[in-house]
């Protein structure tokens, strides 16, 4: 009997897969088992060469080997590549700011120069400029009084008017808001003495303090708007005054003709204060609402 007929007539169990080592099935499989099968790397008319083949063997022969490596291990070669690369390379950023680090302080830091804001020195100038002529103008009016031999007990006011004067005089000439504001408020000041001077109405300063400001800074404003022709400093001006003059008149009503403080008759001021503060609110409120309107 042949050698094919004997390897037919002998019958083998059926492989049964058997488990290996890590869980997965293997299959063993006999040399009688692949006596009779027909050779398959040998080269036919209908079949590839073995080098168009093995390619695909091997791919084939590669896969298993990558399926039974276990999850969770990395190639040995890769792990130790990248560290060695993230070691031996520093980052050009660390490098720079340990470059900066190591470098010595300067042994002198110069200071930075002070800030002066623009037209300030202008400003402190035109002060001293004023100051220094209000104090010429007094000392020449009390020579004046010393060898004239003016009495100067019921004109003591003059001593503030006078000074106010000159410095609205050389504001508007040329020293401008700096000499300005201060002549109005001290003008202001020395027509309030004059007054209560000659009439002895000295509780009136619970009510005339808005004259002094804002109104005397608003006719500072008012004066200098006139001098450059400035629409802004116009408008500035007149609304202060007009806030002084609605504060006073409400101080006047209030003071003078509800608790009278003073014992000084008023006449026809006294009288119309209040309906004319009442006339003079409702038209502020009346124009303010038109404006509104319109602008609506």
């Amino acid at each position: 009997m042949s050698k094919r007929k004997r390897s037919t007539s002998k019958v083998t169990p059926p492989a049964t897969p058997s488990e290996g080592s890590e869980g997965s099935p293997t299959v063993h499989v006999s040399s009688d088992m692949l006596a009779g099968s027909p050779n398959i790397w040998a080269p036919g008319k209908d079949k590839p060469l073995e080098s168009e083949v093995a390619p695909d063997v091997a791919s084939e022969d590669a896969a298993p080997a990558a399926e039974t490596q276990p999850e969770g291990e990395e190639s040995p070669s890769m792990g130790a590549v990248e560290p060695a690369i993230a070691e031996d390379q520093p980052t050009e950023a660390v490098a720079t700011e340990t470059a900066v680090s190591a470098l010595p302080p300067p042994a002198y830091q110069p200071r930075p120069p002070a800030y002066v804001a623009p037209g300030s020195t202008t400003r402190r100038a035109g002060s001293s400029v004023a100051f220094g002529v209000v104090l010429v103008v007094l000392g020449l009016f009390a020579l004046l009084i010393q060898f004239t031999g003016f009495d100067a007990g019921e004109s003591w006011p003059l001593f503030v008017l006078i000074p106010g004067l000159t410095l609205l005089i050389v504001g508007y000439i040329s020293l401008g808001t700096g000499a300005l504001i201060p002549g109005a408020i001290l003008t202001v000041i020395g027509l309030i003495f004059a007054y209560q001077s000659s009439t002895g109405d000295w509780p009136s300063w619970a009510f005339v303090w808005p004259l002094v400001a804002p109104g005397g800074v608003g006719l500072g404003l008012f004066l200098q708007g006139v001098r450059n022709r400035d629409a802004h400093l116009l408008r500035q001006g007149r609304v202060l005054m007009f806030v002084a003059a609605i504060i006073f008149m409400i101080g006047f009503v209030i003071f003078a003709t509800v608790f009278r403080i003073s014992d000084m008759d008023y006449g026809w001021f006294g009288k119309a204060a209040l309906p004319a503060l009442l006339i003079v609110v409702g038209f502020v409120l009346l124009a303010r609402s038109i404006r509104s309107t319109r602008s609506a």
